[in-house]
């Protein structure tokens, strides 16, 4: 049992980054699965074709944008939740940190304050 809940907790960890897209926005907006420059041209693979393709434009790289996932369904790309608050994602980086910090936080005190409990009844 105890493995399978580690299983569980390890695959909800990674399902937040596997439908992680870019939006590519230059003339018009498409999205993107993967990118990279080389001799002065931007490559990038499409999402909805699964096909790479190139621009003979420097400087594009600035039109690339992160936080985007690709909704094969309705044929769109969508921003992700934290970039529809208006966050960046060092933002929401930090900000579950520090969740996470103060949820331990809480949870080491009151594990501490029951060890004192139960420790001083002797």
């Amino acid at each position: 049992m105890k493995k399978f809940l580690h299983v569980i907790l390890l695959l909800s960890s990674l399902l937040t980054y596997l439908n992680a897209s870019f939006l590519f926005d230059k003339n018009y907006p498409i999205c993107i699965e993967d990118y990279y420059i080389k001799g002065g041209k931007l490559y990038y693979l499409r999402s909805a074709s699964d096909a790479w393709s190139s621009t003979k434009e420097d400087n594009v790289a600035g039109f690339i944008y992160a936080g985007y996932e690709w909704d094969a369904d309705n044929g769109i790309c969508k921003p992700k939740e934290w970039l529809i608050l208006g966050m960046d994602v060092k933002d929401w980086n930090f900000l579950l940190g520090l969740v996470g910090l103060l949820i331990g936080v809480l949870i080491m005190y009151y594990t501490i304050e029951l060890f004192m409990k139960v420790g001083g009844k002797r």
